[in-house]
């Protein structure tokens, strides 16, 4: 009998761009006991279960504290580093085998003390979004025009062509008392945004009539104090132009389907009164 296939969201740290097809196609080919692994893309706004961090990249290294690794949510380097770092590590030239068997390991750390969590009701952070540094010299009204205020509260705006997506958030999001407005048209969806305060929208790209590029720029440079975050939902992740995406402002996307727990987690990112 095969053993079940149970696939890890990776978020890749300070690689390059051929270092990260390179992962990216070992992880497509190649699994390790029963697990297989993913890496998410830069806008994929999907928590990862795991970090895999380049520790020849001195950026990488002083980021990776800020981003909480812990045995729910573990980092491994990539390479030797030249201080000493709580994290496992393997050497260069990568082993693949050897990576499989450290990341497998990791894993199966991360499933037993998950099932200890759930079981004494603590809470899982979301992973903190993560943003570009502003360098501690920059000029303080550069800091003001970077720095985005979102909404202290505000309704999650669903644009898609059926209410079922509305239904499912409605559902998720009951006890939090956060209201789940749908529509199926960008105009409809500008008016919802001047009616109330829209702390998230999420646009199905698939939606007929309607441009999400488009949508989501007019969303952003609506006049108001607190600027809505936009979630692109896409069918897979060649469907999302990060080009257009970026010089729109989107926040990043969500791959259809998700599940509950990755929907809520992802919202948190960006509505933290729901933590």
């Amino acid at each position: 009998m095969s053993r079940p296939y149970f696939p890890f969201a990776v978020r890749l740290i300070g690689f390059s761009e051929q270092e990260q097809a390179a992962f990216e196609s070992i992880f497509a080919t190649e699994q390790g006991k029963g697990y297989g692994y993913f890496a998410l893309a830069d806008d994929n706004l999907q928590d990862p279960n795991l970090y895999l961090v380049n520790a020849d990249d001195l950026k990488a290294l002083a980021a990776l504290p800020s981003m909480h690794p812990s045995v729910i949510r573990p980092a491994l380097l990539v390479g030797v580093p030249k201080m000493d770092l709580p994290f496992p590590c393997v050497e260069r030239p990568i082993c693949w085998p050897k990576l499989f068997e450290v990341l497998d390991e990791l894993v199966e750390r991360r499933a037993d003390a998950l099932s200890r969590l759930q079981a004494s009701d603590i809470v899982i952070v979301p992973e903190r979004r993560r943003r570009a540094r502003l360098d501690s010299n920059a000029d303080p009204a550069e800091y003001e025009r970077m720095r985005v205020k979102r909404p202290d509260q505000g309704a999650v705006l669903v644009v898609d062509k059926t209410p079922a997506l509305r239904d499912f958030l409605a559902e998720l999001l009951t006890r939090h008392n956060v209201p789940v407005v749908w529509t199926d048209s960008e105009d409809q969806a500008l008016d919802a945004c001047r009616q109330q305060v829209v702390a998230v929208a999420m646009i199905n790209t698939s939606a007929q009539e309607v441009d999400p590029y488009r949508l989501c720029w007019a969303i952003k440079e609506k006049d108001a104090p607190a600027k809505s975050t936009v979630m692109l939902l896409v069918g897979n992740a060649a469907e999302y132009d990060m080009q257009q995406a970026r010089h729109v402002g989107a926040d990043g996307y969500l791959i259809k389907p998700l599940a509950p727990q990755h929907m809520l987690s992802a919202l948190k990112k960006f509505m933290p009164f729901l933590r």
